[in-house]
């Protein structure tokens, strides 16, 4: 069974682990391991699946993102580990800030970024996503995590359905950033089995964000913090230039591979 060569071959080892229900560990060092007739057709299902492009996390139903197993699946867009660094600046900000109470995760999608933020901070989180299908999802990872105390969880196209009386100390935001003109582009096992309208940002990649930004000055309190993924240098340029028009000062941090990925931005100078 572990002899697939049409499929990468740690892809397989997930794939019969995930059949078997037993670590990657122990199927490693039990190969002579018996496989009964049912678990081969599940197992041989699941790697056609793969094998057609589907994603391994949406087969095996899960994705390790800073530390933590994740649930997913075609409902929500799969962490990618480049969103940890915006976790990472969130939480360091917090750390220095104990007097941040209110938090926004918008785009909140399978809950990671939100989840996590207020799991590892024990601060409450507002997690809000324009699909009620991925707060399903995002629900039963905050349960997932022991988190639901923590995150309440709101239907909403951005600040739409949010009171325009009540500000944030914190808002983070993972939106579509995927240009209309890269679209061609994309990966085929991303472009389809993941959910368009969690990736698609329009001309440039930036129209989801020009509307956040748009909207940011009336929920941000004026001692605040907004942090934004975005994808890649010149996209960062535009939207800093946009929350710059709007009065809010910005600094960048980059990836592991040198690209500016996440956009910090206050009211004060940073």
């Amino acid at each position: 069974m572990l002899e697939e060569r049409s499929v990468p071959g740690l892809d397989v080892i997930n794939i019969v682990s995930f059949a078997l229900c037993i670590s990657k560990e122990e199927l490693l060092s039990n190969q002579e391991r018996g496989i009964g007739d049912k678990e081969k057709v599940h197992i041989e299902r699941l790697l056609k699946e793969r094998r057609g492009g589907k994603p391994l996390a949406y087969i095996t139903k899960s994705r390790e993102f800073f530390s933590e197993k994740i649930f997913v699946d075609e409902r929500v867009l799969i962490p990618r580990p480049e969103t940890e660094l915006l976790v990472e600046e969130a939480i360091k900000i917090l750390e220095d800030n104990q007097n941040i109470s209110r938090i926004v995760d918008v785009g909140t999608g399978s809950g990671a970024i939100g989840i996590i933020v207020a799991k590892r901070t024990l601060r409450e989180v507002v997690c809000v996503d324009v699909s009620i299908d991925a707060l399903f999802v995002a629900r039963r990872n905050a349960q997932a995590m022991q988190a639901l105390k923590e995150v309440k969880l709101v239907c909403s196209d951005l600040f739409c359905s949010i009171n325009r009386k009540k500000r944030f100390d914190m808002v983070l935001a993972n939106l579509p950033y995927v240009a209309s003109e890269e679209w061609d582009d994309v990966m085929i096992d991303v472009k389809n089995f993941e959910p368009r309208e969690a990736l698609y940002g329009g001309k440039g990649g930036v129209e989801i964000y020009r509307r956040f930004v748009n909207e940011l000055p009336n929920y941000l309190e004026k001692d605040g913090y907004t942090l934004c993924e975005v994808g890649g240098d010149t996209q960062a340029e535009k939207i800093m230039d946009m929350l710059e028009s709007a009065g809010i000062h910005t600094i960048s941090k980059r990836d592991l591979s040198g690209n500016k990925r996440v956009i910090i931005g206050s009211w004060k100078s940073l």
